[in-house]
């Protein structure tokens, strides 16, 4: 497993060029795409990681927030691996309890689903079929591309399956897989969830139009705003009560 110094941290890296994963740190870190003004984030938070990748978000949310538990959600279990190696060395077992999981988040649990992980660039990954996404089988054709089978959960489950009260922070990074992981919320768990912080991409692959999105999360009761809405992809939507 190769280390890297990434910004300040001595992150295990699961891609091959470092720019990738300083991109991601830099959002992360240096831009704080993930925290927005009108949000309210209590001391000592309940933080759900859904896409945790290697650990970067759950690393600065412990950081910045001193977080209670964080559950993080990884479906890959390539980059699953790392993901338990930065949370366990990089975050403070004193301060946060982490949970890491090895599991997709969806719109409903128990069912074996198909991961498309390019070999480069690992934050690709998607739950999204070639179908979708036409670039998958050239990546295929070139052996750029593994596969595995995953197991979903949603995040009712996880709500029920360690009795969460309140879920003060939803972090959402499925690679165009966002709106099946809004399915997962049933109506008597929405109220739980105090704020949410989702990328939104693979909008053209999708047909999403980045003005459905809002709407949907006003349906539910929360305030919104988007980080840049004169893009039409790889949006980030925020979320509060």
């Amino acid at each position: 497993m190769r280390r890297a110094t990434i910004g300040t941290l001595d992150l295990s890296v699961i891609d091959e060029h470092d720019a990738d994963t300083q991109f991601l740190y830099d959002e992360t870190f240096v831009s704080q795409i993930y925290q927005h003004k009108d949000m309210r984030i209590p001391d000592r938070p309940t933080i759900m990681d859904v896409g945790a990748n290697v650990g970067i978000y759950s690393i600065w949310a412990h950081r910045r927030y001193q977080a209670k538990t964080i559950y993080c959600y990884e479906a890959s279990p390539r980059t699953f691996g790392y993901l338990e190696d930065n949370i366990r060395r990089l975050i403070d077992p004193a301060v946060t309890r982490v949970a890491a999981f090895d599991q997709a988040v969806a719109s409903r649990g128990g069912e074996t689903l198909l991961l498309s992980q390019p070999t480069q660039v690992s934050g690709l990954s998607t739950l999204l079929n070639e179908r979708q996404v036409p670039w998958l089988a050239d990546a295929a054709a070139n052996r750029e591309l593994e596969t595995h089978e995953v197991i979903s959960t949603t995040v009712s489950e996880q709500i029920a399956a360690h009795g969460i009260a309140t879920v003060d922070m939803l972090k959402i990074d499925v690679e165009g897989y966002f709106l099946e992981v809004l399915k997962g919320i049933a109506p008597a768990d929405v109220g739980k969830i105090r704020n949410i912080a989702m990328e939104c991409d693979f909008l053209p692959e999708t047909g999403i139009k980045p003005d459905e999105i809002e709407p949907l999360l006003q349906a539910m009761g929360f305030g919104t705003d988007c980080l840049d809405r004169t893009q039409d992809n790889n949006l980030i939507i925020y979320a509060w009560r």
